[in-house]
């Protein structure tokens, strides 16, 4: 192998990302399907569990620093397994405990890993992948990633009464429940295997003007606060809201989940490929962002179950697609050497966000009761709007030009 190819990512690199993406989706579907439950099941409020969702999020801001640190001096390879790694020892933490204390650190900790991984596994996607494919590219993982929360999804729901039986507990004591959290967890750790066999390619540097990317991601970083917020009021509490509103049980919460993750892997194989090329990027994004909007608000007046679930399946499909598109769009804005730490400025900004929304949310619902879901979801509308609004705005005259200067290597399915 010559030195050139010793030095860059290439598409086995992304393939062997996506591999490990799909596990830890699988994974991470049922613990995140379970941990509210688990939450609630230990005895704490809706007020504690929108907290200990927020901790999460507060982990992410926590851990940022260290995490730019980290992966700005070592691979993408390294930083993915030290993520996962950290990432694991929080969520061990949050299945020994049960006060609300050592349930946020362990939160805070889950978080903080959560964010290293995420941002050096996005970095690597596009590293290797050439900017005009890096919409499509990253389509493909979140569709790929939102069928493995499907599978996760219909497999969580239907575990719950075998496990039940077995243990000889109720499904929704707290004994079932961490049971099968840690069974995610272990299926999440998995991911750890193709992530070994990423190559250690060192982080190709570039100089840059270090004062109109600042402003470049000041801008992004708006964007994502107002997306997080609104995603923060309703998202988190998805299960939540079908079973308080609609008395879904755990079965049926199961194939909802899964559904929407299915209607949403549809629009992130989709947009790139049939909007983007009549629209351009940026205002693919933002017409499926506003449209969304109206299925949101749609199913916050819904009387029955199967039309929430119709509205939330439209809204999931417009936003999956729009998404990933933004990510590629967000990354190619920038070099290389800056793309994990503007991913992990923008999940600060989303993250922070997220847990004020997520706060909020539950303090909403513990004072108006089943009417709080419904300020929720016109929380989510009013701030998705104006993310929206601000995307056009910031964005409508710029080009991304993050390769510029910068050897980017051929990767030979980056028409994919």
């Amino acid at each position: 192998m010559r030195s050139s190819e010793r030095a860059t990512l290439g598409s086995r690199d992304a393939n062997l990302y996506l591999v490990a993406n799909i596990l830890a989706s699988l994974g991470l579907g049922v613990v995140v399907f379970y941990l509210n439950f688990l939450y609630r099941a230990l005895g704490h409020s809706d007020l504690a569990v929108g907290a200990l969702v927020g901790a999460e999020a507060a982990g992410v801001v926590i851990g940022a620093l260290p995490a730019h640190r980290f992966a700005r001096s070592h691979s993408r390879r390294a930083s993915l397994l030290v993520g996962g790694i950290v990432t694991g020892l929080g969520l061990a933490g949050i299945l020994v405990s049960s006060d609300f204390v050592p349930l946020a650190l362990s939160a805070l900790v889950l978080g903080a890993g959560g964010i290293l991984a995420y941002a050096s596994g996005t970095a690597l996607l596009a590293d290797a992948t050439g900017a005009a494919a890096r919409p499509a590219r990253f389509g493909l993982q979140l569709g790929l990633t939102t069928i493995a929360a499907l599978i996760a999804g219909v497999v969580a729901g239907a575990m719950a009464a075998p496990v039940a039986a077995l243990l000889g507990a109720p499904p929704d004591s707290a004994l079932v429940l961490r049971v099968l959290i840690a069974a995610g967890g272990l299926v999440a750790g998995a991911s750890v295997i193709p992530a070994i066999f990423v190559r250690a390619v060192p982080v190709p540097l570039a100089v840059v003007a270090a004062a109109p990317r600042g402003r470049l991601l000041l801008r992004f970083l708006l964007v994502n606060a107002c997306f997080g917020f609104g995603a923060g009021s309703f998202l988190p509490f998805l299960n939540l809201f079908f079973r308080d509103r609609f008395g879904a049980p755990f079965e049926s919460l199961g194939l909802i989940l899964g559904a929407l993750s299915a209607v949403g892997s549809v629009g992130a194989f989709l947009h790139a490929r049939t909007l983007i090329p009549r629209l351009g990027v940026l205002r693919a994004v933002v017409l499926a962002e506003l449209l969304s909007v109206a299925f949101a608000l749609g199913a916050g007046l819904a009387g029955r179950l199967e039309i929430a679930v119709g509205l939330l399946a439209l809204r999931s499909m417009l936003m999956y697609g729009a998404t990933p598109s933004f990510s590629a769009f967000t990354l190619s804005s920038f070099a290389p050497s800056e793309r994990a730490g503007a991913q992990i400025a923008s999940a600060i900004a989303f993250a922070g966000a997220d847990g004020a929304g997520s706060l909020v949310s539950g303090a909403a619902r513990a004072a108006l009761g089943d009417a709080g879901w419904t300020l929720n979801l016109a929380t989510l509308a009013v701030a998705y709007v104006l993310a929206a609004a601000l995307t056009f705005l910031f964005f409508r005259s710029h080009v991304p030009a993050g390769d510029a200067g910068v050897l980017v290597p051929a990767v030979p399915d980056s028409r994919a």
